[in-house]
């Protein structure tokens, strides 16, 4: 959940891009990170193991101003697209404020998606949490496959109500990547609004 640094008068949030292995995940924080001015971001950690692999850094949004006088930093990170790294994904969704779900458009890829969308549901759940609580948004990308999926058929299996922002990108060519970050970031930040 969110922190307070008051000395530096900042309020930080954790944002976790979630998703099925090979979707994209690590192509959007790498395009964000080189698009956000230098002077407004961390530097980039990766975390790597022999077989797996975990990004983050944070940096702070310029256009989504302050809150009660605080700025707001965004602390964005990767999971492990395998499910068998299950231990390090439910890790790093602890005190989670948001999601970008990270679906991929290949026609083979539809049930990897379910099945990421339902361990996410299920890693939250150790932590007493539940996607209808808590801010996220779903990013369909590789839009430029010529076989893509049709996004209907993404959002029948991914969300049938059709209560969750949902967007296509392209990630490799940064198409599509700042609007999900942008509307999870908003998201976060209502809830916080709610609850002061």
């Amino acid at each position: 959940m969110s922190t307070i640094n008051f000395a530096a008068r900042e309020i930080n949030f954790k944002v976790v891009y979630y998703g099925p292995g090979l979707s994209g995940k690590t192509t959007n924080l790498k395009q964000i990170h080189t698009h956000v001015p230098g002077e407004s971001k961390g530097e980039m950690v990766s975390l790597q193991t022999e077989d797996e692999r975990t990004l983050f850094f944070d940096f702070l949004p310029l256009d989504l101003g302050k809150v009660n006088g605080f700025k707001t930093r965004f602390h964005l990170y990767t999971v492990p697209g395998q499910v068998f790294y299950n231990a390090s994904r439910r890790l790093i969704l602890r005190g989670v404020d948001g999601v970008v779900f990270v679906a991929d458009s290949a026609p083979n890829r539809l049930r990897a998606n379910a099945e990421s969308l339902r361990n996410l549901r299920e890693n939250l759940a150790e932590y007493d949490l539940s996607l209808g609580e808590l801010p996220y948004v779903i990013q369909v990308n590789k839009r430029d496959l010529p076989d893509a999926l049709p996004l209907d058929m993404v959002r029948a299996v991914l969300d049938p109500a059709g209560r969750v922002p949902l967007f296509e990108a392209v990630a490799q060519s940064y198409q599509g990547v700042v609007e999900p970050l942008k509307a999870v970031s908003k998201l976060v930040l209502e809830k916080l609004s709610q609850k002061a």
